[in-house]
Order: C-alpha cells, then structure tokens, then sequence
C-alpha cells in the first residue's frame, strides 16, 4: 500500500501548477467509455478514433472488465479547505489518500453542494490528477457552499470523503490558527399553547457579546429549501416562538454568527404535531369527586290525605365537583390564552327524557318499532368557568323546558292519564328519576389568542372517565323504585 501525503504548500505549489495540478486537469467534452455523465471522471480519458463499431466492442470489453473487478476504490480522507492569504476568492483543498495497489485511481473530482440553490444536490466542481491530492478553488460566491472530494477510475467513484463547508466570513471549517466558532447544542421543540412551540438551544459561551446573533433558518419538507427567519436573534436569548398549525411539519435550524464569523449550522429539527407540552403548560384530565351529591324535592300527598307525609318527588339535581388537577397557573395567565374552561358532557344510553334537547342531529341514531327516529347515546355539553369547578343535572318536572309553550307538558300529561293521586305521582317521578340514567365527563378547553381574540386555535384534554348518576352512594332513594 502506498501512502500519498499532503505536499507542503510553500515548497511545491508552484511546481504542481507547472503540472497542471491547481486547475482542472480534463475538459468537460472529454467522456470515457464507461458512462453517460459529461462531466471528466478520469485524467485519462480520450477520444476515440475507431470507427463505431471498433467502440462499440471495446466498451462492452471495457464493461466486462469492470463487473469483474473485486478490490474496492479506496477513498479520500481528512479533507480540508484552507483560504489563501493573499486573496479573497482563492482556496486551497488538501486531502490524504492511501492508494488500493490492486486497484489505483486515475484521478480526484471535487464536488459541490449549494444549500440554498431550490434542489440542493452534489456537482461537479473540478478534478486532479492521481497522485495529486491538491485543489486549488478560485472564485466569488463560495461562501456558504460545501465540499468534498471523491477518487474515481474508468469504473467508479469512491465513497466521499468528509465535507466542509467555505464559512461567510471566507475562512474553511477549520483553518489553522483562525478562532472557531461554536456551534448551538440541544436543539429542541416544546409546546406551550394550542399553536405555539418554542424552539430552545444552549451555547456554550455565556458571556454577552453585543456582535452574537443567533440566525434561524426554516425548510418545508416539499422543497427543503432554507429560508431565514427577518431578523436575527441578540446573543443573549436561548429561544424562539413559533405560532401558528401551519408551522407544522417545518423544519427548523440555526447557526451562531460572532462578529461576522458564521458558524456551522445544526441538525435540523421538525416541528410535528406529537411533540409534548412543556410540563407547567400540559392539559391534566380534571380528577373528579368520587361521589355525586343527589338532592330532592318532594311535593303533592301520594294518596291525598294532608295528614301522611308521603311526599311526590318532582326535582332532583346530581352536582358534580373537579377536586384536583385544577387548570394550571400557568395556562390561565399565559399571554397566548385567550379562553380556558371545563366542559361537561352529560349522556344516556337512551334519550327518553331528554325532551328540550329534542333534535338528534349529529348524534347517533335508531329506529325503533313505531317507525320513528329516536336518539340512542345522546348528549349534550355544559361549559363551566375555572374558578367555579362543580357543575350539576337537574330534573324538574315544571322548569325543564327552554320552551314555555311546553314547560308543563311532563304534569299535564301525568294529569291526563293519571286516575289517583298515586298513579300521578308515580307518573312525575318517573320523569324524574330519569336522572339516574345519565353519566358525566370532564375535561379542560384552552384556545389561544394567535389569530386574534376568539379566532386561536383549541386544544383539549382527555374526558375523565364517565360516572353514572344512578351508581352513588345514596342515590338507590329515587333510583331503586
């Protein structure tokens, strides 16, 4: 194995120019006998003279030959770009090779990548003879872009060797003696409202510096194409707030930029929509009491005689009340929150006594025998301001209609049908003790202000596990008959 090592620079420059090693040492209307790629692979390549036919069997030799090699093309390493000192558009790219004897190179191309071009990919920039493990890059607009160097023969390319990129300020990734520029670390995502993440990073120098700014670069996963954010961020906030649900799926980077000098940027990070919320900021399921407290009003003598104390039940209200995991704090005095409540969903297996709710629109429905649709699993949702975490279910014979022409529809019906005293009080009970088929859930509703008052985005969190009015302790007094 053959060590090729890098040439020093003071003393062999202007011999390798003599040799042609500092510009590209093939034409870009050379092509070789293995490819379709206009761009020269090889210092060797020439033009064939043959006839057609003479080519035409000499590839397909050529082809054999390669699909019968066994030894790998070795590849390049420790790249690196070096900026002239006596010029601002002139570098000089080095790299170190350890040669396959069994299978040597023919030459090295050097290759290119924009980042901000609208479909970034790797080009060819210029090449070098074998053995000469030298470039010399000239020209304006370099910052920014990244390089790299690959061996090549009449067969192939080798893997590529490390890249690195000309920094804005002129200066390769790491150039001896010039002051590197850190990188930010722990990049991260949280969320913090409905539709507002904030991104977060460390860095490791903490003292102030009035000449730090933090640029901030943002891609769609469609195109991938890098923009920045308008203006750059003081050196001294680690943070970032994005706002709005079409920020989602975006991707996300920055680079530190310290008095001119601009630093590699970092992995890149995406904005998805299962990212968490940061923990002060997080939705808890409300934790309700374990009991529901049952109340009852009782009226009308069941067998007529003022002088017994049989009483008629006409209401009835289950209150429920949130005991823990009330909303936080922190939620409530967000700049980002626009409202925050508890909703309760209150629903029967079936609909029989829901009768001022009425429609079943966008409920589920069922036909039972007579033909007509009736609600099965209906339901309806209560809002409950924070500060006032109970809520409860009344069922009262004359005050559960919104519609006055049918508030006492419940009595006079029981009236119509009722022979006695007791049949029409077990007639308004009945209506009553529908209370004991309902069950309730809890959860907690924040929308966001991003889009202006009343327009932001809403989150919720999950319903508390459903409670049956009917299962409480002390609720067999009306619910057993």
């Amino acid at each position: 194995m053959k060590k090729v090592t890098i040439w020093k620079f003071t003393a062999t420059l202007a011999f390798l120019c003599t040799l042609g090693a500092c510009s590209n040492s093939s034409s870009p209307d050379d092509e070789d006998d293995y490819g379709t790629s206009t761009k020269p692979t090889s210092a060797t390549s020439t033009k064939s003279s043959a006839k057609s036919n003479t080519k035409s069997s000499a590839s397909n030799a050529n082809l054999a030959a390669c699909e019968a090699l066994k030894e790998v093309l070795a590849a390049p390493s420790n790249f690196n770009i070096e900026k002239d000192a006596d010029s601002d558009t002139s570098w000089t790219l080095s790299w170190d090779y350890t040669r396959n004897d069994n299978r040597p190179e023919e030459g090295f191309e050097i290759q290119v990548l924009d980042m901000d071009t609208e479909s970034p990919e790797w080009e060819y920039e210029g090449s070098s003879n074998a053995d000469v493990s030298i470039y010399r890059l000239k020209g304006e607009k370099k910052a920014g872009k990244y390089y790299r160097v690959v061996a090549v023969d009449k067969c192939a390319k080798s893997k590529e060797s490390n890249r690195m990129q000309i920094k804005s300020n002129g200066y390769g990734d790491n150039d001896v003696g010039k002051e590197k520029t850190d990188v930010p670390t722990d990049v991260a995502i949280a969320r913090i409202a409905p539709s507002v993440w904030e991104l977060s990073w460390k860095y490791a120098d903490t003292k102030d510096d009035p000449n730090r700014k933090f640029v901030i670069q943002t891609s769609k996963l469609k195109d991938f194409k890098w923009t920045g954010i308008k203006k750059p961020l003081d050196g001294n906030v680690r943070h970032y707030y994005i706002e709005g649900r079409d920020m989602i799926e975006t991707y996300f980077r920055l680079a530190v930029v310290n008095s001119g000098d601009t630093s590699a940027f970092t992995e890149a990070v995406q904005l998805t929509p299962e990212i968490a919320y940061r923990d002060y900021m997080a939705l808890e399921v409300p934790v309700p009491t374990p009991k529901i407290t049952l109340e009852y009003t009782e009226a009308y003598d069941r067998d007529g005689d003022p002088e017994t104390k049989e009483k008629t039940y006409l209401t009835a209200a289950a209150t429920y009340t949130i005991t823990d995991k009330f909303i936080s704090k922190y939620i409530v005095e967000s700049e980002y929150t626009d409202t925050v409540y508890y909703e309760a969903r209150w629903f029967t297996s079936l609909e029989h006594y829901n009768y001022y709710k009425g429609s079943c629109e966008g409920k589920k429905k069922s036909e039972v025998v007579t033909g007509k649709v009736e609600c099965d699993s209906c339901y309806w949702v209560e809002t409950i301001p924070y500060q006032e975490p109970s809520i409860s279910k009344r069922f009262n014979v004359f005050q559960d209609f919104a519609d006055a022409a049918r508030k006492n529809h419940v009595y006079d019906d029981c009236y119509s049908r009722a022979e006695d005293s007791a049949e029409l009080a077990d007639c308004l009970e009945s209506h009553v003790r529908g209370v004991c088929g309902y069950y309730v859930q809890l959860r907690i509703v924040w929308k966001d202000n991003v889009n202006g008052k009343g327009k932001g985005a809403t989150d919720w969190s999950e319903w508390t596990q459903p409670f049956n009015v009917g299962d409480i302790s002390g609720s067999d007094v009306l619910c057993s008959k």
